[in-house]
């Protein structure tokens, strides 16, 4: 059952950062770029380290920890690089994997280097799909907020150009008396 949720969550955040992808502003593509980028990679670096029974504290640890370095420090340039508030909340959300991390370094160091972390440690698994959920959501919500943006500036720009389209009949008209009245 635990691998089944971790690729509905997988899925779910691959999901919300393709349509950020498709969707949405640089900022979110960017970082959904971020994300999928380190998903994808992630994926068979998890499957090497259960392989050569690399899937230890000190192997999760690392991994789990320059992933979480990454992906936050990445929103955090995205967020001050493109004034975001959406990925400055991705880089909070992101960053609550640190503060995970460290509880289950320090829970998990009374025990033998060999373990299962979802057998041993539900909760942790359980904190960090809600996290990755997280990140999917506000990624996904970012991009509802481009839309909706751009769908806003197209109407101001066709307000304007109806605006000027009527100025300039309105000036025509003008002219056209004007001109009947000299000749």
């Amino acid at each position: 059952m635990a691998w089944v949720i971790y690729f509905l969550v997988v899925g779910t955040s691959t999901g919300a950062a393709v349509f950020a992808l498709w969707k949405g502003d640089k900022a979110a593509r960017y970082g959904a770029l971020l994300r999928i980028s380190v998903t994808t990679l992630g994926i068979p670096i998890q499957y090497a380290l259960i392989l050569f029974h690399l899937h230890t504290i000190v192997g999760v640890a690392v991994y789990d920890l320059t992933t979480t370095a990454i992906v936050s420090f990445g929103f955090l340039y995205l967020a001050l690089r493109y004034a975001s508030p959406w990925l400055a909340a991705a880089m909070v959300i992101q960053g609550f994997e640190f503060y995970t991390d460290r509880i289950f370094l320090d829970a998990s160091a009374r025990q033998d280097f060999a373990f299962n972390a979802l057998r041993d440690h539900p909760e942790y698994a359980m904190q960090e799909n809600l996290i990755v959920t997280g990140v999917a959501v506000v990624l996904f919500l970012a991009t509802l907020s481009a839309i909706r943006q751009r769908r806003k500036a197209r109407e101001i720009d066709a307000e304007r150009a109806t605006k000027a389209e009527q100025r300039a009949a309105r000036i025509e008209a003008m002219l056209a008396g004007r001109y009947s009245e000299a000749a």
